[in-house]
């Protein structure tokens, strides 16, 4: 029986996997210019792991809760009225501890809540990255105030 030498046919496959990774690689993203932006009702900014900055509304003070409390944030957002809330929770890099601290503590609110209550609530909470720079928190709030969202 005679041997099959598989390598110029190896030598082949890998050459076209090596110019997909470049041609894929060289590619510019198609970003979409136009869209609508994200609807907030209510933006929790953490730009340090173990607090956040709650924005209950464009023009509203923001509050500083600290991550053990986390449960009085959820509970103020509920008293704030009933129907579909869109919740944004924005983070910078340094904040991935206190969003799964803050998804652990959503999880448990939403599963408390119940669909027969008079006033039913809803959230769709939504995260967005924010950069560093000092400038991202201001851009951010400055577009929600303008799109009135």
């Amino acid at each position: 029986m005679p041997e099959l030498n598989l390598l110029p046919f190896l030598d082949l496959v890998l050459a076209f996997v090596g110019i997909l990774i470049v041609v894929f690689a060289l590619q510019a993203p198609n970003r979409p210019e136009t869209g609508r932006p994200l609807a907030i009702d209510d933006l929790i900014v953490c730009q340090a792991d173990g607090a956040v900055t709650l924005h209950a509304g464009p023009e509203a003070e923001p509050i500083v809760y600290r991550e053990t409390e986390l449960d009085a944030l959820l509970a103020r957002l509920a008293a704030q009225g009933d129907g579909v809330r869109n919740l944004v929770f924005a983070l910078t890099q340094d904040c991935f501890g206190t969003r799964r601290a803050f998804e652990d503590a959503f999880s448990r609110f939403t599963s408390r809540l119940d669909p027969r209550a008079e006033t039913r609530r809803a959230f769709r909470l939504s995260f967005r990255p924010l950069s560093t720079a000092p400038d991202a928190l201001p851009r951010l709030l400055t577009e929600w105030r303008e799109h009135g969202d």
